[in-house]
């Protein structure tokens, strides 16, 4: 049976999460769902755990970083749809078998599916819920918002044709979705659906405290210099760079608000159920 979801996950020495990451896309219909891994020569207990899960299609190779690996997985992938999802980050309970049955009813009306992340600590017990406002181009294109990456559901084709610009390794999501968003139909569904963990093992700092790192940086420069709206760009002028500045303060607003209502809604519906 050819799969309907590829699941991607790029890996190193993150062997200590592996398996809480795999058994996370459990619990549907055989042969429903594949996991491919493309570890960078991890020396730590990944090998181990790879051998104790057979079923995953694991490729162990050099790599120049993440988005080299998750390019192969996605080249790989034999599902029409593909997850990606970190190996140090985890579905929550259901959630596949909810997206099977999103995508087999309602594929054809969009290319990527989103949720709300739960923020985990290095024990993957919870922090706290980011709700996400509903994703809009032209909140990339003025720096303010870029859908979540792990734990979001996209189009194989998308992927494929399309692949991740490996001379990014913090924001090639974000340069993803500058370059191809214009035309993508996107989907946010109101639940909790991927837990991130924070740990000092990716951008923990900068997610905490907001701090860019220097790679972070100029990563956003070298953004900045093709989407002249993205970054400061002191090639625009005073005007422009007014009009923009007045642009983002007022997304950052809409966001906001829009987070809030989510918010209300997730924890109405929660309320719900445990009344039932």
């Amino acid at each position: 049976m050819k799969p309907l979801i590829s699941v991607v996950s790029a890996s190193w020495n993150q062997g200590r999460y592996l398996k809480e990451c795999h058994e996370s896309i459990s619990g549907c219909e055989e042969g429903l769902v594949e996991h491919v891994v493309v570890d960078n020569c991890s020396d730590d207990i990944t090998h181990q755990v790879l051998r104790e899960h057979p079923e995953i299609i694991a490729v162990v190779e050099a790599d120049s970083g993440q988005s080299e690996a998750l390019n192969k997985g996605f080249q790989m992938a034999r599902g029409k749809w593909i997850l990606w999802l970190n190996v140090d980050d985890f579905l929550l309970p259901g959630v596949i078998s909810i997206l099977i049955e999103l995508v087999t009813k309602e594929g054809e009306n969009f290319d990527m599916v989103y949720g709300h992340t739960v923020f985990v600590d290095a024990g993957g017990q919870k922090i706290r819920t980011v709700y996400h406002p509903r994703w809009f181009y032209w909140m990339t294109t003025i720096g303010c918002y870029a859908a979540p990456s792990t734990g979001s559901l996209f189009r194989r084709d998308l992927l494929v044709e399309n692949p991740l610009n490996e001379n990014f390794h913090m924001i090639m999501d974000t340069e993803w979705m500058l370059r191809v968003g214009k035309t993508l139909r996107v989907r946010r569904v109101d639940f909790e659906t991927v837990s991130f963990r924070i740990d000092d093992n990716k951008t923990a700092d900068h997610i905490q405290s907001g701090e860019l790192t220097s790679t972070h940086r100029s990563e956003r420069e070298a953004l900045a210099k093709i989407y002249l709206n993205y970054d400061k760009n002191k090639d625009r002028s005073l005007v422009r760079r007014l009009l923009i500045k007045l642009a983002r303060r007022y997304t950052r607003l809409w966001i906001l608000g829009d987070k809030f209502i989510s918010k209300m809604f997730l924890l109405k519906n929660i309320s719900s159920t445990q009344k039932i």
